[in-house]
This record gives C-alpha cells, sequence and structure tokens, in this order.
C-alpha cells in the first residue's frame, strides 16, 4: 500500500532482505528482492500526480525440503493524487493500485489484481499531520480492507516519527549530514497466483533498527537488522478464504540492505 507520510521521497530505490533459517521451518530461510520508483509530478500549487512502478520477488526456501514453494513475483504501477482540500489544513490523497501477482510472474488476466487507498489529512501545525483512510484490493482470497491511521511528525531538529499503519511504522533520529538511525515497523499481507491454480497468501510483519548512510547528498545506503515476527503462509483456492494448506514459515532474525535516490522534503 502507498505510504506518503514520510520526511523524503525516494525517486529510485533496490531493496534485498535474506531472513535467515528459524529453527528448520518450512519458508525459512528466505529472500526478498524490491525495487521501485517515485516519481512525483506537480500539477499546481499543492497538487501532485505520483507514479510508483515496482517490482519484487519472494524467493521462499524450504528448509529440509525441496519444491514446496515457489518463487512468486509481483509487477504494478500505483497511481497517486495528492491534492489540498482547504491551504494548510486538510487535504486528500487518492491511490489506484494495479498489479500482477504470480508464480514466475506470468502476466496474464487471471493474476490481474486491481485496489486503491485514500487518506484523508490534516495539518495540526508545520510539524504535525495526522492521516485516516482505507486500502482496499482484490486479492485472491477475496476483498481485503484495510483501516489505515497514519503520523507525520517532527519530533524536533533531528527526529521524525512517520508511517501509515497498518503498513508501516519508523522513527529516524538524524546523526549528522551523513548518518541517520533509527527503528522500523513494516507488515506485509498479499496473494500470489500459483500455476497449480490455487494462490500463496504471504503475511510478514518486521521489526528493526536501521542505518543510513548518505554517500552524497542524494544518494543513500541503508541497512536494516531486526527480527520477522507472526508469519504466516497458506495456500487455497481462488475466491475462499480457507487454506487447503498452512505452512509453519517460522519467525526469526533478517538483514536488509538498501540504496535509494533521495529527495528530502
Amino acid at each position: 500500500m502507498p505510504c506518503l507520510a514520510q520526511p523524503y521521497v525516494d525517486l529510485l530505490q533496490v531493496q534485498y532482505l535474506h531472513a535467515f533459517r528459524a529453527n528448520d521451518k518450512p519458508g525459512s530461510p528466505f529472500q526478498h528482492l524490491y525495487a521501485s520508483a517515485d516519481l512525483p509530478i506537480k500539477i499546481k500549487d499543492g497538487s501532485y500526480l505520483v507514479l510508483s512502478p515496482f517490482y519484487e520477488n519472494w524467493s521462499l526456501d524450504s528448509a529440509s525440503k525441496t519444491d514446496v514453494l515457489p518463487q512468486v513475483s509481483s509487477i504494478g504501477l500505483p497511481i497517486i493524487l495528492q491534492f489540498p482540500l482547504v491551504k494548510n489544513k486538510w487535504s486528500l490523497m487518492l491511490a489506484a493500485i494495479p498489479r500482477f501477482n504470480s508464480e514466475g510472474l506470468r502476466i496474464f488476466d487471471s493474476s490481474f489484481q486491481i485496489g486503491g487507498a485514500t487518506t484523508l489529512v490534516y495539518q495540526f501545525n508545520p510539524r504535525l499531520k495526522a492521516r485516516v483512510g482505507v486500502y482496499v484490493n482484490r486479492e485472491f482470497f477475496g476483498i481485503y480492507v484495510v483501516p489505515l491511521f497514519g503520523v507525520d511528525w517532527k519530533l524536533g531538529e533531528r527526529d521524525y516519527l512517520f508511517g501509515i499503519l497498518p503498513g508501516r511504522l519508523s522513527y529516524e533520529h538524524r546523526l549528522s549530514h551523513r548518518f541517520c538511525t533509527g527503528a522500523a515497523y513494516v507488515s506485509t499481507t498479499n496473494s500470489y497466483l500459483l500455476k497449480t491454480g490455487t494462490y500463496l497468501r504471504i503475511g510478514d510483519n518486521r521489526i528493526s533498527v536501521f542505518l543510513d548512510y548518505y554517500a552524497t547528498k542524494r544518494l543513500v545506503a541503508s541497512a536494516h537488522l531486526g527480527y520477522g515476527v507472526l508469519r504466516k503462509l497458506g495456500s487455497g483456492w481462488v475466491g475462499h478464504r480457507d487454506y487447503v494448506r498452512g505452512f509453519d514459515w517460522g519467525d526469526g532474525p533478517f538483514a536488509r540492505f538498501s540504496l535509494a535516490y533521495r529527495i528530502r522534503l
């Protein structure tokens, strides 16, 4: 889901995550690759159209077994419109999120998903904004609806709290013009069409600490170390929430590395 509550925009970014083995559980370890762009287009004062193409791939190991869980991928093009309703007080964000989710990234009609999100933003003052909204997606297990609550809060000259729950929340502390550190929470729920005609549902929740290094004013390298909790994997028939098969994915540690071309707001 889109997240515009943050003190910067990553025009380009690539992320690689490796989750370590968790007691020989199916699906652990695993790798996650994510690449995206945020391309803002200013329409008029305070109004922006943002194109956010992305690609991601989950490579799920099967611990002591092989060929149990397939690789699944996604490619999409979220289109986000943000505009003011009342100057310096209220604004609205609307997002359409078309994408293809499948095993082996086979782009065909039955792997297509369409979703969207809207958030209403209230600015208390130049340092604090609150957000409330809803996210809806046509997952392969059915319509998925999630209420959204967000904050964009500059706590001090060096501290920032931002994000939209239940998707993500980050705390950033600026150590110097080169380094930032902090903590982050990220939650993911996605479903992917498999070659068997069933779907794979992935649920991942990550808590981490991070360090950002600004090699230049715009080029940023990041490292996250953390732990995945309440992870869930399940396979079922399209249109049915009940799983035909569930997998004990296993909670455990992970490391995530990323490189971004970033503009701070």
